[in-house]
């Protein structure tokens, strides 16, 4: 079950600042239910004097997937500590606002989740009514455990298509004959070098690093590389690599945008980039690259937001916990390396630079978008294109192309390639 398929409630859903115990059942199966969720699957609420209690069974409580609920629980709840951390018994309890304040602790919400070999389940209790940000915590933890459940029997594509990020899969360009290769981005060699020796290479050939490591290190490792970064201005072809990449060494690639990660609601962030790790490990191996990643975990030396800190958080601890699949790559792509948090940047292993193109490549470029032209003339007007990115390029020749079928459309003439001396009159117009 995707766990961002719907918003979290906001908190004016409620009009009162504690929820009872018929609202409470009213809401969870209301928000469970619109989310896809069977009436067999909603957690039993119940009542006893003044106590609360939400339960509900889950397939398996690691203790990974803890440090996931404790993060969740505090999206929600400011004041959290451990009670009790016990094998197959864990509990989590919130303390007051204030938190030199004692009175009335034991009556405060606790979280218990009970791990054995044939059953596990969770029991939020409370005497008293939940607050809402506590029923909001407990919804968020109920999706979250349960999505292991649905994981175990969904494909990761489908899950991640559900957070709206795709995935690209270059077993299916194959089928079709159209592999992506080197070959389709220009020049580059410098950097086609680099990523050969650091991605195709290592992933395509364990075995041979670990014969090198077992001669040259007292205590052999695995010196698969686990985080690549790639930097450059935008268009440079950074993405287009990456789908390069995944297709020479046949991975899927899982492409995150910032806007499917990024949520209004806070804390869902954060939960939205551990869902992505999580349904990628479903893959036997991957690439999982994160485009605009200064976008998503900036410097915490600048000052950030409280809602970004937990999206790098959970960010340094996913890379850590991905990179253990050793035949997976994490690949990060930002044009402002120097924004970057110094702790993120250490989990990269290289940094490879993409740079605007030199008078050579532009001219390779424009081979690929205009090949009628000679080359002295696809030379010429290269020098003008001084500065601009392949893919700057490439919408340059896409405006020239426009222009001359609106002519040709408008003199009613039959195809034919657009002249020299356009590309010549568009390249001096103000770029845009």
């Amino acid at each position: 079950m995707n766990s961002a398929s719907k918003p979290e409630p906001s908190s004016g859903d409620f009009p009162v600042s504690e929820v009872d115990f018929t609202k409470t059942k009213g809401f969870l199966h209301s928000e469970l239910g619109a989310l896809g969720f069977s009436n067999e699957d909603f957690p039993v609420v119940s009542s006893e004097k003044k106590d609360l209690k939400i339960e509900f069974q889950v397939s398996s409580i690691s203790k990974s997937s803890l440090l996931d609920c404790l993060q969740i629980l505090k999206n929600h709840i400011e004041n959290l500590r451990i009670h009790t951390f016990e094998p197959g018994y864990y509990c989590i309890q919130a303390l007051n606002e204030n938190l030199f304040e004692t009175k009335n602790l034991l009556d405060t919400i606790r979280f218990r989740f009970y791990s054995g070999r044939t059953k596990n389940r969770v029991e939020i209790t409370k005497k008293g009514d939940f607050t809402r940000e506590e029923l909001f915590a407990t919804l968020s933890l109920f999706k979250f455990l349960k999505s292991g459940d649905v994981a175990e029997a969904a494909k990761p594509e489908e899950l991640l298509a559900g957070l709206g990020v795709e995935v690209f899969n270059p077993l299916d360009l194959e089928k079709n004959g159209r592999p992506l290769t080197f070959d389709q981005i220009a020049g580059y060699d410098g950097v086609k070098q680099q990523i050969l020796e650091s991605i195709i290479l290592p992933l395509k050939n364990p075995d041979m690093l670990s014969a090198v490591s077992k001669l040259t290190r007292k205590y052999p490792t695995d010196t698969r590389p686990r985080a690549i970064l790639f930097e450059g201005d935008p268009g440079v072809g950074k993405t287009t690599m990456a789908r390069v990449v995944s297709c020479m060494t046949e991975l899927p690639l899982i492409y995150v945008p910032v806007e499917s990660i990024m949520s209004k609601y806070y804390g869902e962030s954060a939960q939205n980039m551990a869902y992505v790790f999580d349904a990628a490990a479903l893959f036997p191996a991957c690439l999982i690259f994160l485009d605009e990643i200064d976008s998503l975990a900036g410097s915490r030396e600048e000052g950030m937001f409280e809602a970004t800190r937990k999206i790098l958080s959970v960010l340094l601890r996913k890379i850590d916990g991905f990179s253990s699949q050793r035949n997976s790559i994490t690949i990060g792509a930002t044009n402002r390396k120097q924004d970057l948090d110094h702790a993120l940047i250490s989990r990269f292993d290289r940094t490879i630079y993409f740079p605007l193109p030199d008078m050579d490549e532009r001219t390779k470029v424009l081979e690929t978008y205009a090949l009628h032209l000679t080359e002295k003339e696809r030379i010429q007007i290269s020098e003008r294109l001084k500065g601009q990115s392949g893919r700057t390029i490439r919408d340059f020749c896409d405006l020239v192309e426009r222009k001359w079928a609106s002519y040709l459309i408008e003199k009613g003439l039959n195809p034919v390639p657009p002249p020299y001396e356009l590309y010549l009159e568009t390249s001096s117009e103000p770029s845009k």
